[in-house]
């Protein structure tokens, strides 16, 4: 029982940490899942390493691999990032030998039924707050961007980021994030 003691210590932070403090304050849908299941994940690699013959060393190149993927990765969201994140996981969970099937599937099951509720819809409604990635034509960062962004758009913006400028050709890549209209 101590296996279920410690998920639901780890449950009770993740949703105090995620849920509580974060998503009430910053209504970002995409990091909340993506906090919670990376926790329900390290817990769950955590366990399933810890009782294995294996170094811990295993664990940190899983996700030296998902942090190169991550970097190397402009269409990923951390939604579809943390499905792969789980997937990798459970993978190797499920791969190890020397766990009774009970504990594969509990490792497993964990990980994700905790991936089904998080990204279920009607948890968390979806995302109010939409971005996109938009590359503008010259280095002209004198000028108001977002106004700039607005008049190309059409329509208001709430915040525009800066992500990258090139002199040649001569280009600035920026991050828009603007309200959803329901």
């Amino acid at each position: 029982m101590p296996f279920f003691a410690s998920l639901a210590l780890d449950l009770l932070s993740v949703i105090l940490l995620s849920y509580v403090f974060y998503y009430r304050r910053h209504h970002n849908r995409e990091m909340l899942v993506a906090i919670s299941i990376i926790n329900v994940t390290l817990f769950s690699l955590a366990g399933a390493l810890a009782s294995f013959t294996l170094s811990l060393g295993v664990g940190f190149a899983l996700f030296a691999v998902i942090s190169i993927i991550r970097l190397r990765s402009d269409e990923a969201g951390w939604i579809e990032m943390t499905y792969l994140l789980v997937s990798l996981s459970t993978g190797l969970i499920l791969g190890l030998p020397g766990f009774s099937l009970v504990q594969q599937a509990i490792y497993a099951s964990v990980l994700v039924a905790a991936m089904f509720a998080l990204d279920h819809p009607r948890l968390l409604g979806n995302s109010k707050v939409r971005k996109i990635n938009i590359t503008l034509d010259g280095t002209d960062l004198g000028s108001d961007l977002k106004a700039r962004v607005e008049a190309m758009l059409g329509r208001g913006v709430d915040e525009v980021t800066i992500k990258s400028v090139t002199a040649t050709p001569p280009a600035t890549k920026v991050e828009i994030r603007f309200k959803e209209s329901i």
